[in-house]
């Protein structure tokens, strides 16, 4: 988002996007472009508070939803899962380096370190025990509780797992 006044009050009324150049803005008042990924923009464009556009033609909610649906092999689960913390209040970030889909803030990066990390894992999906033991070996490493997002037809079940020593 190139519009610096537009990319201002989109960060400051929900801290959506990273503000380019700038790793963790202590505050709100913000004067470079922002970037947003392809799940915020498809969530801001579904919530009608950003237009998209492909070169200069504007494109739809349904087509940005078949761009986005190409890069992620899972998007429809990240989506689902993206849109239902948010709609509790949480600001999210892309967790891809801490081996996980997303890190979840009370309040925004910048002001706290993130408490948890989300990994969406889909209804049917066979865990691999290897893999819930590395994640929730990275999630204790760098102190976040460590959250299994899992979407169905009523909504997602979140399975809290705690790393422990017995």
């Amino acid at each position: 988002m190139f519009d610096i006044e537009k990319a201002r009050c989109l960060f400051s009324h929900g801290f959506y996007g990273k503000p380019v150049g700038l790793r963790k803005p202590k505050d709100m008042n913000i004067n470079v472009p922002l970037e947003l990924s392809l799940i915020e923009a498809m969530y801001l464009a579904r919530e009608g508070l950003l237009k998209v556009f492909l070169g200069s033609q504007e494109i739809s909610v349904e087509e940005l939803r078949e761009i986005v649906g190409k890069t992620f092999n899972n998007f429809e689960e990240l989506y689902r899962v993206y849109e239902d913390i948010r709609s509790q209040g949480f600001t999210v970030r892309s967790a891809l380096k801490y081996g996980a889909d997303f890190a979840v803030y009370r309040l925004r990066p910048g002001l706290e370190h993130a408490p948890f990390l989300v990994k969406v894992v889909p209804k049917n999906q066979v865990l691999d025990p290897g893999d819930l033991i590395g994640w929730g070996r990275i999630s204790h490493s760098v102190r976040k509780t460590l959250l299994l997002a899992i979407p169905n037809s009523k909504g997602v079940i979140y399975v809290v797992l705690k790393w422990f020593k017995p």
